[in-house]
C-alpha cells in the first residue's frame, strides 16, 4: 500500500527541469569552442567532459541517421546501455509515422537548407513506452567547414508536457460548467479530458450524501439525469472518504484490507485503484476513481498526483453544477408551485407595485399579467371601503410581520369576492426584498358556514318543534282515545237511555275517524321521507271528485258548527265534464288537506275551491279562505314539519304536519304549490299539476270558447303591479286580440288616461304610491264614462260596496275566473 503527497514530488520535478535548462543554454553558448576542441584539437579533454557528464541527453549523428556517439543522459533518458544505441539508428527511437520528417530535417541540416533544428517529439524507449523530448540540433562541421556530425541535444519535457495538459484539463473542467446541462454530461467531459494525461477507460465519480450514508453515480435515462446509489458502509470508496487522503492499491493490497475487515469487496476485483477524495471545506463531496481490470501497474504516482491536482476543481466544478441545478430545480418547483397553484398568488416589491402573478390570480380578479404588473395591487383589487385596511395590511407585511386575514376584493368587472389573504415577506440575507401574497376564494366557505348557521338554527328549531310536535302528538291521541274510552264506559252502563246511547256512538266514530286521519298523516310523512310513496297515475274526472269533495266539506262544516260559512266550487267549464292524468288518491288527498286547514282557520265569510287554466290551458287549482291569514315571515315556514299557525285568541288542534304532506305530494306529482295571504283578510292555496285538462261535453251543456270574443281594436289598460297577477290577466286576454297596457301605480293609470283612449281598465286595489281607489276617483274626474272593474284579493263584506261608490263599474274577486272576468268585460264594453 502507498500513500502519496504532491507537494513534494512538484517541487523536485521543476528543480530537476531548471538544471536541465541551464546546461543547454551553456552548451549553446559553448558550440564553437565544442567544435574546436573535437576537430581540431583531436576531441579534447573540455568536451569530453562536457559531453558525457552533461545532465541534457547528447548524441552524435551522421548524414545517414547512425547513431555515432551518446553521453550516458542520453542513454538514460532511452532506457539502453550505452553500447547498446550504437546498434541502432535515430529513426529507431522515432515512432514510424514520423520518421519521414526525422530524414528530412536531417537532410536540411547537412545540406545547409537549415543551421539549427529545434521541435517537440515523441520517442520511443527501449520499453517501448512513449515520452516526450525537446530536440535542439546543430551541425559539427569538419576542419574544411562541411557538414561532418549533427549534434542532438534532447530534454525531457514528458513531464513539463504532462503539467501542461493537467493544467489544459483543469481549465476545459472549469469552463465545461458553464455549458453543460447535469452532472453526468459534466463527468463525461472529466473522463474525456482525463484520458489524455492517463488510462481513463475506467474512470468514475461517486458523489457522498451524508445524510443516509449512502453514494451514488450520476447517469443519464431518456436525457433525464438520475442516480444509481450503494451504501458507503465497507465499501472502498469510504474507505478513502474516512481516511481523507488518496490511495492507490493494487489488487493485494485490497485483499488485504478486506481481510483486516476495513472494506467489504462488491463487483469485480480490480487489478489497480485509484481514489482521490473530492473536498469542500475539508469535508467529502464525492470520491473519484480510476481503476485497471488487466493491469496492476497501470497508474504510478504521477497518476495519482495528476488526480490530486485535478481533484480541487473537479470538487469545486461538481459542487458549482450542484448547487447551480439546486437552484435550477428550486427555481423550476417554484415557479410551477406559483404558475399551477389553486391559490391567487401576487407577488409585490415594497412600495406595493405587483412584480408578478400567476394564472389563479388572473382567473379570480379578471386582470391579465400585463394589466396588473407595476400596478398598485391596492389601487388594482381593493374595495374602496377598504382600501385603508389593505394599505395597513401591506404596511404590516412590509415590517416583517405574517398577515393573516379574510376580507372581501375587487374583481375587474366590479363585483366583490370573499378572500383569505396571507401575506409573508420574502426575505434574502436578512433583508426584506419583496411580498408574497396568497389570495384564496372564500366565498363557498362564507356561503357554507352561513348554511351551516342557518341548518343548525333550524335543527335547533326543529328540535324544538319535535318536541313540541311529540307534547302535541300525545295531546292529539290521548283527545280521541280520552273520548273513544269514555263514551265506551258510559255505554256499558245499563241505565243509559237509547237517545244517549246513539249519541255516544256518533262520538266515539268521530273520534277514531279522527284517531285514523292522524295516524295516516303520520304514515304518509314517513313514507314520503323515506322514498316509499308510489305515484299511480290514471286519468279521471276532476269534476265529479270536485263535487264529491264539496259534499264531504259541508259534512265537515255542520260537524264542526260553523253552517254559517259559505262554501263555493269553482269549475269554469260548468257542465262539461273535465278530466285530468294524474294520481287520483293524492290529488284529492292534497285538495281535502287544503280544505280542511281553511274550514279550521275560517271562523266567518266563505271557503272557496276549484280551478282555473290559462291560456296554454294548464290548470291551477285553488283553495281560498276568509280565515285568519298568514304573516309574511311565515309564509315559508308553514311548509316545514311541526309547523303550526297559532293565535292569542284561538288554539288550533293539529300535529303541524298536514302542509308539509301536501307540498311533498304535489312535487310528487310534478307541480309546485304557492300561497298568497294577508292577516285577518284571508288566504288563496293554488297549486298546479303539470297536465292539461280533458273535456267531455255533457247533452244539455252549451260550448263557452274564447272564440267567443274577438275585440280586435279595442284597448285595455291593466294597472296591476304584480308579475304573477298580470300575467294571469296577459293570458286570459290575450286570444281575445285586444291592445294591452299595463301600469303598475296608480298615479301612472291617471296619467296614461290623459294622453290615451282606453276602452275599459282592469284596476288593481292596493298598489304603492297610490291606490286602485284614488286613482278611480280622479280618473272618473276626467273620463266619468270609462268603465274601470276593481280586482282584489282582500274580502270585506262590505269590500264590493265601497268599490262601487268609489266609481267602480264592476268588482271582480282574485282568483279571478277566466270567463267570468270576460263576460264581465264583455257586458260594460258592448
Amino acid at each position: 500500500m502507498r500513500n502519496f503527497k504532491i507537494d513534494q514530488t512538484k517541487t523536485g520535478l521543476k528543480k530537476e527541469i531548471e538544471e536541465l535548462r541551464s546546461e543547454i543554454e551553456f552548451l549553446k553558448s559553448n558550440k564553437k569552442s565544442l567544435q574546436t576542441d573535437l576537430y581540431i584539437n583531436g576531441g579534447g579533454e573540455l568536451f569530453h567532459s562536457i559531453f558525457e557528464e552533461s545532465g541534457i541527453g547528447m548524441a552524435l549523428i551522421d548524414s545517414d541517421a547512425n547513431i555515432i556517439s551518446t553521453n550516458k543522459s542520453f542513454s538514460n533518458l532511452f532506457g539502453y546501455e550505452k553500447g547498446e544505441l550504437k546498434s541502432l539508428t535515430y529513426l529507431d527511437l522515432i515512432p514510424e509515422e514520423k520518421r519521414p520528417n526525422a530524414l528530412h530535417f536531417i537532410k536540411a541540416l547537412f545540406s545547409s537548407e537549415l543551421s539549427k533544428y529545434q521541435a517537440e517529439h515523441r520517442y520511443i524507449k527501449k520499453d517501448q513506452s512513449i515520452f516526450c523530448l525537446k530536440l535542439t540540433a546543430t551541425v559539427i562541421n569538419d576542419e574544411n567547414g562541411n557538414p561532418k556530425y549533427i549534434l542532438g541535444m534532447g530534454e525531457d519535457i514528458t513531464e513539463f508536457k504532462r503539467q501542461e495538459k493537467i493544467r489544459d484539463v483543469v481549465n476545459n473542467i472549469s469552463s465545461a460548467v458553464n455549458y453543460t446541462e447535469n452532472l453526468n454530461d459534466l463527468i463525461h467531459i472529466i473522463k474525456s479530458n482525463l484520458k489524455t494525461i492517463i488510462d481513463a477507460e475506467h474512470f468514475y465519480i461517486t458523489l457522498y450524501n451524508e445524510i443516509d450514508n449512502n453514494f451514488s453515480v450520476p447517469y443519464t435515462v431518456n436525457n433525464k439525469e438520475t442516480f444509481k446509489t450503494f451504501p458507503a458502509e465497507k465499501s472502498l470508496v469510504d474507505y478513502v472518504r474516512r481516511n481523507k487522503e488518496s490511495s492507490i492499491l493494487n489488487y493485494k493490497e485490497i485483499l488485504e484490507l478486506q481481510a483486516e475487515k476495513e472494506i467489504f469487496i462488491a463487483g469485480k476485483l480490480s487489478k489497480q485503484w485509484i481514489g482521490v477524495p473530492l473536498l469542500i471545506e475539508d469535508r467529502v463531496i464525492g470520491i473519484m476513481g480510476v481503476q485497471s481490470f488487466d493491469n496492476e501497474s497501470a497508474f504510478d504516482i504521477n497518476d495519482l498526483t495528476a488526480l490530486q491536482i485535478l481533484s480541487n476543481q473537479i470538487s469545486t466544478s461538481i459542487q458549482k453544477m450542484r448547487s447551480e441545478n439546486a437552484l435550477q430545480i428550486e427555481k423550476a418547483y417554484f415557479k410551477e408551485l406559483f404558475d399551477n397553484s389553486p391559490e391567487a398568488i401576487a407577488i409585490v416589491n415594497n412600495s406595493s407595485e405587483i412584480i408578478n402573478i400567476n394564472s389563479e390570480f388572473s382567473r379570480l380578479f379578471g386582470y391579465s399579467k400585463e394589466e396588473a404588473l407595476n400596478r398598485s395591487i391596492e389601487d388594482l383589487i381593493s374595495i374602496p371601503s377598504l382600501k385603508q385596511e389593505a394599505l395597513n395590511l401591506t404596511k404590516e407585511i412590509a415590517k416583517g410581520q405574517i398577515v393573516k386575514a379574510e376580507t372581501k376584493r375587487r374583481k375587474k368587472d366590479g363585483t366583490t369576492v370573499n378572500v383569505s389573504l396571507w401575506g409573508t415577506p420574502v426575505v434574502i440575507n436578512e433583508g426584506q426584498l419583496a411580498i408574497y401574497a396568497i389570495f384564496r376564494d372564500i366565498t363557498d366557505k362564507i356561503e357554507s358556514e352561513q348554511k351551516l348557521k342557518e341548518a343548525k338554527e333550524k335543527a335547533e328549531e326543529s328540535d324544538k318543534l319535535k318536541t313540541a310536535f311529540l307534547t302535541n302528538m300525545s295531546h292529539e291521541v290521548r283527545t280521541p282515545l280520552n273520548a273513544i274510552v269514555g263514551f265506551s264506559d258510559l255505554l256499558a252502563d245499563p241505565n243509559t237511555d237509547i237517545a244517549s246511547r246513539n249519541e255516544f256512538v256518533k262520538q266515539i266514530n268521530l273520534s277514531s275517524d279522527m284517531l285514523i286521519k292522524l295516524m295516516d298523516n303520520i304514515i304518509d310523512i314517513s313514507q314520503i321521507d323515506a322514498g316509499e310513496l308510489k305515484i299511480s297515475n290514471r286519468r279521471f274526472n276532476v269534476s265529479s271528485l270536485l263535487s264529491e269533495l264539496y259534499e264531504k266539506i259541508q259534512d265537515e262544516k255542520s260537524k264542526e258548527l260553523k253552517d254559517h260559512i259559505e262554501i263555493l266550487l269553482h269549475n269554469p267549464f260548468g257542465d262539461h265534464i273535465a278530466f285530468i292524468n294524474s294520481d287520483e288518491i293524492r290529488f284529492k288527498q292534497i285538495l281535502e288537506q287544503l280544505l280542511s286547514n281553511a274550514l279550521k282557520y275560517t271562523h266567518k265569510g266563505f271557503i272557496e275551491f276549484g280551478f282555473d287554466i290559462d291560456q296554454f290551458e294548464n290548470p291551477t287549482f285553488y283553495v281560498r279562505d276568509t280565515g285568519i291569514g298568514i304573516a309574511d315571515d311565515k309564509k315559508r315556514q308553514i311548509f316545514d314539519h311541526f309547523t303550526k299557525i297559532e293565535d292569542r285568541s284561538n288554539l288550533y288542534r293539529g300535529t303541524g304536519i298536514g302542509l308539509t304532506i301536501t307540498q311533498k305530494l304535489v312535487n310528487l306529482l310534478g307541480g309546485k304549490i304557492w300561497i298568497e295571504s294577508h292577516p285577518g283578510i284571508g288566504s288563496i292555496f293554488y297549486f298546479s299539476l303539470p297536465n292539461k285538462i280533458e273535456l267531455l261535453q255533457s247533452k244539455s251543456a252549451t260550448t263557452k270558447s274564447f272564440s267567443n270574443y274577438n275585440w280586435n281594436g279595442k284597448s285595455i289598460l291593466i294597472a296591476e303591479d304584480e308579475d304573477s297577477n298580470y300575467e294571469v290577466l296577459k293570458a286570459t286576454l290575450s286570444r281575445t286580440y285586444a291592445d294591452l297596457t299595463r301600469v303598475k301605480q296608480g298615479d301612472e293609470a291617471i296619467e296614461h288616461c290623459k294622453n290615451n283612449n282606453y276602452d275599459i281598465i282592469l284596476m288593481d286595489i292596493r298598489m304603492p304610491v297610490m291606490d286602485g281607489i284614488n286613482a278611480t276617483i280622479e280618473i272618473k274626474k276626467i273620463k266619468p264614462s270609462l268603465p274601470i272593474i276593481a280586482q282584489t284579493a282582500y274580502v270585506h263584506k262590505d269590500e264590493r260596496d265601497t268599490c262601487l261608490k268609489s266609481g267602480f263599474d264592476e268588482y271582480i274577486p282574485k282568483p279571478i275566473k277566466s270567463f267570468v272576468l270576460l263576460d264581465m268585460i264583455s257586458k260594460l264594453i258592448s
